[in-house]
């Protein structure tokens, strides 16, 4: 009987994997394996990214705070530029998108389209 039950279990678990992927399932914060840099400083921004600081770089002269908007939804959150797919709601200057003179002081609050 215990043969059974691990059995049924493992086919019940199969069975929900293969409904999620099929009909795209809840949609998670990041895809398990999927590597991103969501979060993290770096000297270029990628496509499909956004920023939402920029800093004098150690290793390069701009370092960006990356915002991933593929992965993630970043709708609500400030950011120094919208990335593709993404419209903004509110705008505002501050002094996280601007390092040096001619930077834009600009942020925008980021909402999908």
């Amino acid at each position: 009987m215990n043969l059974f039950r691990r059995l049924a279990a493992s086919t019940g678990v199969a069975a929900l994997a293969a409904v999620t992927i099929v009909t795209g399932g809840p949609a998670a914060t990041a895809e398990v394996g999927v590597q991103t840099l969501h979060h993290t400083w770096s000297c270029s921004v990628p496509g499909g990214y956004t920023w939402s600081q920029v800093r004098s770089g150690s290793s390069c002269a701009y370092e960006y705070y990356l915002l991933d908007g593929v992965t993630y939804d970043l709708t609500g959150q400030w950011a120094c530029n919208p990335p593709s797919g993404y419209t903004f709601t509110q705008s505002r200057t501050g002094s996280n998108c601007a390092v040096a003179s001619g930077q834009s002081p600009y942020e925008y609050r980021l909402a999908k389209l």
